[in-house]
């Protein structure tokens, strides 16, 4: 083999090398890349080192997944790929560049790559070491000379030349000098190319460039990466693969560092594994050649700092506290990518650690601090050349244990440490040492810290000289000292205070020993600072290095002699005044950025004003809006809800001073103004946009909490010392420290309120928000400012800043201002963008915030002293398909307050506190993880039974969150599988809990086991977690089973929830979001939730169900109204039995009446699927599947009865005309002689004689006819009768008054109340009460004596009499003498219903009454029998036909053309009211349509709008009788307006005419077209067919549309037989146009009495309009209210809002004053009651249901939050005196509270009941 020649490896081994062969090697390896350097082509035959197809396809290939920001363009993409080729002169200048300099310098691969790098095809050998920069000249040059320079040389030094901290070597630990590479020393210093020489600028650049390219990243001129887009969900963040491209990994890196992942430094992307696929398939041994490095692959490092170039400060600030939890070295010293390098100082002020020095061992204190601010003393390493051995590896060997080890710095022995870095030489990396103050675990016993360079220390000066001056001692590492190494050293001693010297190599030259004593006699070094490795281990020698770094501390000999020294520290240096050093050696400092100085500067003017006058009188003087009367106003909200201090006052009077005490306060704040330092807050925060202002909170945060930490040490330190001092007393000593457990309290308190955070300037600017936006009455340029704070607020939380949700000290929300900040981000997202809500619950100090934080990488407080109080939320952007799928563009995360908090544990409130918070977190939640922490059983019992709690109060109001329970602090990896069995236990308690909770909540019907709340599963729905920590803190780093754990569970939600189709999980916008706080927080300060939660989301989705349902109801009543008409027409067109053609029918209405059920159940169903908010009502749907069956059943009914009663009409009929017809047959017999007569005398006769004829025969005829058969009633007698049945103990009297002429009347009003029929009752038994009711009734007038309020009484009852008989007599049928039993059991049941305090009715006006209700009936019944007599009177029938046979008599002896007679008789006699009868029939429902649609402001369509439209009524006429009438008789007064509303809206004119005429005329136009089709039809089929045929044919055609009268058609058809058909067809198409000008006369004169046209019709649109509105029409038994439900079937009747009872004359026994309460307060209270139902009796409120029937089907909520509504009260205000007098009582005591305005009065009613009162009119 030549000597130019390597042999291939063997066995894996390093190939024997001859002597001298290195000489030759490097000799032939500079004349090949001469030529190259000076920009020579490829030579001939040489191959590239890298594959250009592969990098070009590498660097094209676009990442998987979803990027954090646009990496790159594909421009720089493909430009990039094409100057990839090795062997251009720019690459293989960097190439030989990197990997010559790396050879000399301290390439991290020797130090990073451990000692087990292999050797590196296309790398140089390691041994012996040749420094690029002497082998090569700056140009390129060949500089041969420097290769004689390394020889072998001694070992060893002499004592006298070592320092104390060295060792000795002996010669035999050296090996010996061999020909070929010993493997473990080849290993050692095996150097993959790396750049530590810093090359041009240009070159500098471009590499960094290209590099940020290659990973996808923008370049450093674009816009930064920012927390933000870090923090967005997508669906690769929860997949979270190994990257699979170059551009996947900074995603990977930056994820995996959120969840605080300590494996996130550790990654190999697929790509590069799959580059050694196939290796073990090519030919001979060629497998056996040492692996290549992939082209594609990342130093960690690399990555890192590549990401912190392109984040932007916030976003660094972030990787800095994630890294420092992984314990991660920490970028210091930044390069830029160009010339210089920045010092992260404004990126790691957000880390702040706790450790415990020995000094605080024994009194067990910690000191906690922002590290940026802390006095440590500082260490730094460097290396100058190559070294044997890692440097990283020692320090992080040296700062470790055993037991404790932690990878600080990356090196070679960790997974990717041994690849080249490319861009991350010259980065100085810092860790902190932080003992826990145990002797036998700590390293040291107290804090350090440590920096790092990375490269060759004399590659990067200003880095180095950085590290000298800010140092308290610089340890240098290095293999050889030669001249340049003697003199760099020099160069640092100027700077270095202590000065290290290391040699890393295990043998020692000549040179480095003559070096070392140079260095030495010049006290560059001093000889005890020179430490030797020997024949040491790594293990030795970092316990050696940590020897001197203890001695080094304890000697307190660790000061930067250029920053000055306060007396009281002198333990170190702080990292922020190393800034100053920074700049002298030209390094930049980010925080001289001028966005943060003005930030820094702007923040110092209120933070100066805390540290001079301290947290705690700061907060009390200038934030005035959250002290104590903020406390005081929240009191005063929850004392107005739960009315626990009224005493003996009325609830609706102490309220009023609650009011008014709340007014006093909030204007008290208003007059307080804005503190100087909260108008500099405010003006920073609006007047300052992006970057200013992120820095101006982020200077004010770490200000604020730097203050609060230093505050809150030095009062636990007394607190502790005050406490201890107190329990080592005697027990006679402990007896008198009354003193001191009152100064404990006070500096309890002081600790409380010595907490100052970001959070509370939110708040104050929150309630600044609130007082000043309730009243106009600031200045214009102050309120223009407040109005901006919400948008301010809302661009925080969109940045990733927290919202205060719930102010924690004092447990309330300001709703307005929380509104505000949430409609302004809505406003900013999109008005339809959805969140999902996730909510973590547990007890306090169990990790909940962390594990929020760790989930989601977010930045809930978790720092000591600052437990969450309250609750907060935060915004993460959902992006890609994660949103679709979710069905949201966010996740809101809200932190709460942990249960169990020991500051509440003896507050008597402390669970009613925890159950309101589990309350609120849990409703207002999508998902909630229920935190529970392994060691404390009886904890989790509480939680979980507060937990239960809630979820079935949710259950109730319509939200299902899901729910995981999350175990922490369970680290067996078998403790799933192992936790079956308690598992089972947790079931069995949840089943155990909900049955106690149920009971508590009044559910236990409902809810038996915990299944019954929501869907568990007992395996998916709990998670094990293992503990937080790796270790023992402060060392310890986050265990990385706890952030997989973390990971997996938030991967899982998701996709559980993802999974699920989206009607199953709706979820909310911002602004219901926002409804529903409001309403769940109203219903959380109340005590009894289920019933009092009242939501307007809910309340919004139960009228919008309504409104569903009213619509199908509508639609199956006007369904079957349709078929009944069309089976009525065909019923009543039948040519034989109708009853088949009834039962015909009977299976077409079951038909339809089964398809418009299932059309029905559809809608509804789709309702509930489709609607956003139908879930929240899903427990009424069963109530309204049940009134849709309900209305089909009593549809059902009607239409068999209407088709029952048209059979009997047909039959009637039938009946009749055959009389008609045998009638008939002998009058045309009699004009058929008279014909033959006239024609015989051949005499010719005018019409006149015609005529005269005609009446001889026909009055001859009709004498010789019998009319019918018909029995006439006896009405009188059938009344007489069932007033004796009825009132058989009476018939004295009722014989008595029948003899009288007195009794029949035509009017029921002509009634009149006499002594007799009234009986007074006794008030009170006393003689006091008897004296009390004279005096009192004597103090009103006569007006208004007991005889008035019977008369009024009558009144009413009278109008409903009048009614039903009004009813009766519209049914146009035959008198039934039912009908008076019917009347007479109305009458009874008014009678007995009658209650009234003051008087009862005699038996003598009962008697009385009914006679004259009945002797009015029996009037009008009468008539109605006279007139149904006549309708069906055969001859009267054929009286009518006279003109007709007369007609038709005249033509055919005058032989005219009879066609256009019998066309016109036909048109007019059958046609015309048939046309009209029909109209009228559709006209009914027409009306009700229209009215449901087109009605102003839904009054007609849904009953809420209904009531407000009679509201608005009874406010316009405002009239006391009006008021009075209504409250007592609803439901007549809701019918008569609403009669008249249906008389008004058809009245209304539409054009010319009013809309009854227009509805009627658009029918018409109908009913025209249908008879002219149907005679175009009839007239094609006419060919040789009588008339009589056409006409039947006609009437079959048109069978189910119209009613064609047979009874009139035999005078038509009478002797038509010569009738030319179709001329007849041609003439009743003629007369069809004067038919409809006819039908159009008549119903324009509707326009002269609406109301009468409106009565006639058969469907009265005002009954169908009240079926749907009315309700039930069960009046509440106390304030008479009716119940609000509209669907048919529910079992309890209820209403949303009750009346005062002191409206219908309920009022105090004792004052006799009316009550003021409503019916929710009374019967949440313990006030009694009696009236006639107790029979005299006082009955408990609450106890109503108890009482019979009429109480215990009432569903009244005993809850005094149900307020009663502004219009009642009002009313109740300003009629209070005429109220009393109407009911013979005392006034209530007026409320001031309760005279409002109409503004205040119209605001409530448009709250209340969802609507616009603009939209009524």
């Amino acid at each position: 083999m030549s000597q130019d020649k390597v042999t291939k490896p063997e066995d894996g081994h390093t190939p024997s090398l001859g002597p001298g062969y290195l000489r030759h090697w490097v000799t032939i390896q500079c004349k090949q890349y001469v030529p190259l350097l000076s920009g020579a082509g490829q030579r001939p035959g040489e191959t590239s080192r890298k594959n250009p197809a592969k990098v070009k396809a590498t660097m094209n290939e676009d990442p998987e997944g979803e990027s954090i920001k646009s990496w790159g363009t594909a421009g720089e993409n493909a430009d990039h790929a094409k100057t990839e080729d090795a062997m251009s002169p720019n690459k293989i200048t960097d190439s030989v560049t990197s990997d010559n300099t790396e050879m000399e310098g301290d390439n991290e691969n020797v130090e990073e790559h451990g000692d087990n790098q292999p050797e590196m095809e296309g790398s140089l050998p390691k041994e012996p070491i040749v420094r690029a920069s002497d082998a090569f000249g700056a140009e390129g040059e060949v500089n041969l000379p420097e290769l004689q320079k390394h020889e072998q040389s001694d070992f060893s030094l002499t004592d006298s030349e070592l320092g104390s901290g060295s060792r000795k070597a002996r010669p035999d630990e050296h090996p010996k000098r061999q020909s070929s590479f010993p493997e473990a020393d080849a290993s050692a210093e095996s150097d993959p190319p790396s750049s530590s020489t810093p090359p041009e600028t240009g070159a500098k650049q471009s590499r960094v460039e290209v590099f940020l390219t290659e990973l996808g990243l923008k370049t450093l001129e674009s816009e930064k990466l920012s927390l933000s887009n870090v923090l967005n969900l997508s669906a690769e963040v929860l997949q979270n693969k190994v990257p699979r491209s170059p551009r996947d990994i900074p995603n990977y890196f930056l994820w995996n560092l959120m969840i605080v992942n300590s494996k996130s430094r550790n990654f190999k992307y697929s790509l590069a594994e799959e580059g050694q696929v196939g290796k073990w398939e090519r030919g001979d041994l060629e497998f056996l050649q040492l692996e290549e490095i992939p082209a594609n692959s990342y130093h960690p490092l690399d990555i890192m700092m590549a990401i912190f170039l392109c984040a932007d400060t916030f976003l660094q600030q972030e990787l800095m506290l994630k890294m420092s939890l992984c314990q991660f070295a920490l970028p210091l010293l930044l390069p830029d990518g160009k010339e210089g390098c920045t010092f992260l100082l404004w990126a790691l002020r957000s880390v702040v650690k706790k450790w415990r020095p020995l000094s605080l061992q024994a009194s067990a204190g910690f000191k906690e601090a922002n590290m940026v601010t802390e006095r440590v003393p500082t260490f730094s390493f460097l290396r100058l050349g190559t070294c044997s051995i890692s440097k990283s590896k020692i320090l992080n060997d040296a700062l470790s244990t055993l037991e404790q080890h932690h990878n600080f710095f990356v090196h070679s022995g960790m997974e990717c440490g041994n690849l080249p870095r490319k861009i991350s030489d010259g980065l100085v990396e810092l860790c902190w040492y932080l003992p826990s103050g145990s002797v036998d675990l700590d390293v040291f016993p107290e804090p350090m810290a440590i920096f790092n360079l990375r490269g060759d220390g004399r590659a990067f000066h200003r880095q180095a000289q950085f590290l000298a001056k800010a140092s308290s001692a610089l340890f240098v590492f290095v293999d050889n000292v030669d001249g340049g190494v003697s003199s760099y050293l020099s160069s640092l001693v100027e700077s270095a205070k202590n000065l290290f010297v290391i040699l890393s190599r295990k043998d020692v030259t000549d040179e480095t020993r003559s070096q070392l004593r140079e260095l030495i006699s010049s006290s560059v070094v001093r000889k005890e600072c020179v430490l030797v490795l020997g024949k040491k281990n790594d293990a030795e020698f970092a316990q050696l290095l940590r020897t001197v770094l203890k001695e080094i501390v304890q000697s307190g000999n660790h000061q930067v002699e250029d920053l000055p020294t306060p007396p009281s520290q002198t333990t170190g240096q702080r990292l922020e005044d190393l800034a100053a050093i920074a700049r002298r050696v030209g390094v930049k400092v980010d925080e001289d950025e001028e966005q943060c100085s003005l930030g820094r500067s702007k923040s110092e003017e209120i933070l100066r004003s805390i540290k001079t006058e301290g947290i705690e009188r700061f907060k009390k003087a200038r934030m005035t809006f959250q002290g104590d009367t903020w406390q005081k106003i929240s009191q005063l909200e929850k004392e107005a809800c739960r009315l626990k201090k009224r005493g003996q006052m009325s609830v609706n009077q102490y309220i009023n001073q609650l009011r008014e005490n709340h007014k006093a306060l909030c204007n008290a704040q208003r007059r307080e103004r804005l503190s100087a330092d909260v108008k500099v807050f405010i003006e920073a925060l609006t007047g300052w946009e992006g970057g200013e202002r992120k820095h101006f909170l982020q200077w004010m945060k770490f200000g604020l909490d730097s203050s609060s930490r230093e505050t809150l040490s030095v009062l636990r330190e007394r607190y502790k010392a005050l406490y201890e001092s107190s329990q080592e007393g005697t027990t006679e000593e402990r007896e008198t420290l009354a003193e001191v457990w009152r100064q404990l309290q006070k500096l309890d308190r002081q600790i409380t309120a010595s907490s100052l955070g970001l959070e509370h300037f939110m708040r104050e600017i929150g309630l600044i928000y609130e007082r000043f936006t309730e009243k106009n009455d600031v200045g214009k340029e102050e309120m223009s400012v407040v109005y901006r704070l919400p948008s301010a607020a809302a661009d925080l939380m969109l940045d990733g800043f927290p919202l205060e949700l719930i102010d924690g000290d004092v447990s309330n929300i300001p709703l307005r201002w929380v509104t505000a900040v949430l409609k302004a981000v809505e406003a900013k997202i999109g008005r339809e963008t959805r969140v999902f809500v996730l909510t973590v619950l547990g007890v306090q100090s169990t990790g909940k915030s962390t594990l929020l934080n760790t989930m989601f990488g977010l930045q809930f407080a978790v720092s000591s002293g600052r437990c969450t109080r309250g609750a907060f939320m935060q915004l993460i952007r959902v992006t890609g398909r994660l949103g679709a799928e979710l069905g949201c563009g966010y996740v809101m995360v809200i932190d709460t307050e942990g249960l169990k908090a020991p500051e509440l544990s003896g507050v008597d409130e402390s669970h009613e506190h925890d159950n309101e918070l589990a309350t609120l977190a849990i409703g207002l939640s999508d998902v909630t993880l229920v935190n529970l922490a392994m060691e404390n059983s009886a904890e989790m019992k509480d939680v979980l039974q507060i937990a239960v709690h809630a979820f079935i109060r949710m259950k109730e109001v319509g939200k299902k969150p899901a729910c995981y329970f999350v175990h922490q602090n369970v680290s067996d990896v078998s403790a799933h599988d192992q936790n079956m069995r308690g598992r089972k236990r947790l079931l069995e308690q949840l089943d155990t809990m909900t049955w106690a909770a149920a009971k508590m909540e009044k559910q236990e019907r409902r809810f038996t086991k915990f299944a019954d709340v929501l869907e568990y599963d007992a395996k998916s729905n709990n998670w094990y977690i293992p503990g937080l920590w790796h270790g023992n803190p402060p060392m310890a780093a986050v265990n990385t089973g706890y952030s997989q754990k973390v990971f997996e569970l938030r991967r899982t939600l998701f996709e559980c929830f993802s999974s699920q189709p989206l009607e199953k999980h709706k979820l909310s916008t911002i602004s219901e979001f926002v409804t529903w706080t409001e309403a769940l927080w109203k219903a959380v300060k109340y005590e009894n939730f289920i019933f009092s939660f009242r939501n307007s989301l809910v309340a919004e989705a139960y009228k919008e169900l309504s409104i569903k349902y009213t619509d199908l109801e509508w639609q199956l009543r006007k369904d079957i109204h349709t078929f009944v008409e069309m089976a009525e027409n065909k019923i009543a067109n039948a040519k034989d039995d109708p009853e088949r053609v009834a039962g015909r029918l009977k299976r077409d209405q079951v038909q339809l009446l089964v398809k418009s059920k299932q059309r029905a159940l559809q809608e509804l169903e789709d309702y509930f699927c489709n609607s956003n908010n139908a879930h929240l009502i899903e427990k009424y749907r069963a109530d309204f599947v049940s009134s849709i069956d309900s209305v089909i059943i009593e549809r059902t009914t009607y239409a068999d009865v209407k088709s029952n009663e048209a059979v009997q009409r047909w039959r009637n009929l039938q009946k009749m005309n055959e009389i008609k017809a045998s009638y008939q047959s002998q009058i045309e017999g009699q004009v058929n002689k008279l014909l033959q007569k006239c024609r015989q005398e051949k005499r010719s006769m005018d019409d006149d004689e015609l005529r005269k004829e005609f009446e001889v025969m026909w009055g001859k005829t009709l004498s010789t006819l019998e009319r019918g058969p018909s029995v006439r009633s006896d009405v009188v007698s059938d009344m007489e009768t069932k007033l004796i049945q009825n009132m058989p103990a009476h018939s004295h009297l009722i014989n008595e008054t029948l003899a009288g002429k007195d009794w029949f009347q035509t009017e029921f009003g002509a009634f009149r109340v006499g002594k007799d029929h009234i009986d007074r009752k006794t008030v009170d038994d006393s003689p006091q009460g008897f004296a009390f009711v004279r005096i009192l009734r004597s103090l009103f007038s006569k007006k208004c004596n007991v005889s008035e309020r019977a008369e009024e009484w009558v009144w009413w009852w009278l109008e409903e009499c009048s009614e039903f008989v009004g009813d009766m007599v519209l049914r146009r049928q035959d008198y039934d003498s039912t009908y008076f039993q019917e009347l007479l059991r109305t009458v009874d049941e008014k009678i007995r219903k009658h209650n009234d305090e003051e008087f009862s009715f005699t038996e003598r006006f009962k008697v009385d009454f009914s006679i004259h209700v009945c002797g009015v009936a029996s009037g009008k019944f009468e008539a109605m029998q006279d007139k149904f007599r006549k309708r069906s009177d055969a001859l009267e029938l054929l009286n009518k036909e006279k003109m007709n046979y007369y007609n038709s008599f005249r033509n055919v002896y005058q032989e005219k053309d009879q066609t256009k007679q019998r066309a016109e008789s036909f048109c007019k006699s059958c046609l015309e009211p048939a046309l009209m009868n029909a109209v009228i029939r559709k006209l009914g429902p027409e009306i009700v349509d229209h009215m449901r649609y087109y009605g102003k402001g839904g009054k007609f369509k849904f009953r809420k709008n209904f009531q407000v439209a009679l509201m608005l009524h009874l406010k316009e006429e405002d009239r006391f009788d009006n008021y009075h009438r209504f409250i007592q008789r609803t439901v007549s007064y809701e019918k008569a307006w609403l009669r008249r509303q249906v008389t008004e809206f058809c009245a209304a004119t539409s054009g010319e005419q009013p809309l009854l005429c227009s509805l009627a005329l658009g029918i018409l136009k109908t009913f025209i077209k249908l008879v002219k089709a149907a005679i175009k039809n009839v007239t094609s089929q006419t060919e040789e067919v009588a008339v009589s045929c056409v006409i039947q044919m006609l009437k079959e055609k048109l069978g189910s549309e119209i009613q064609i009268p047979g009874v009139r058609l035999a005078a038509i058809t009478f002797g038509a037989a010569k009738i030319n058909v179709e001329h007849f067809t041609q003439e009743v198409t003629s007369f069809i146009c004067e038919v409809e000008d006819c039908l159009v006369r008549q119903i324009n004169s509707w326009a002269n009495d609406i109301d009468a046209t409106i009565q006639t019709l058969p469907v009265d649109p005002t009954k169908e309009l009240y079926v749907m509105l009315s309700g039930c029409g069960t009046r509440c038994p106390f304030c008479g209210v009716l119940c609000d439900c509209t669907n048919a079937k529910h079992s309890q009747h209820s209403v949303e809002y009750h009346r005062p009872q002191g409206l219908t004359g309920y009022h105090s026994i004792k004052s006799r004053k009316l009550v003021t309460e409503n019916c929710t307060t009374l019967v949440a209270s313990d006030t009694k009651f009696r009236n006639q139902d107790t029979k005299g009796e006082f009955w408990p409120f609450k106890n109503y249901r108890n009482l019979g029937t009429q109480y215990s089907c009432w569903n009244i909520i005993a809850d005094t939050t149900i307020k009663t509504s502004a219009f009642w009260k009002w009313v109740f205000h300003t009629y209070n005196q005429q109220f009393a007098q109407k009911y013979t009582v005392l006034p209530a005591d007026p409320i001031s509270g309760w005279n409002l305005s109409w503004d205040e009065i119209r605001e409530d009613i448009e709250n209340s009941y969802n609507v616009s009162i603009d939209e009524f009119y």
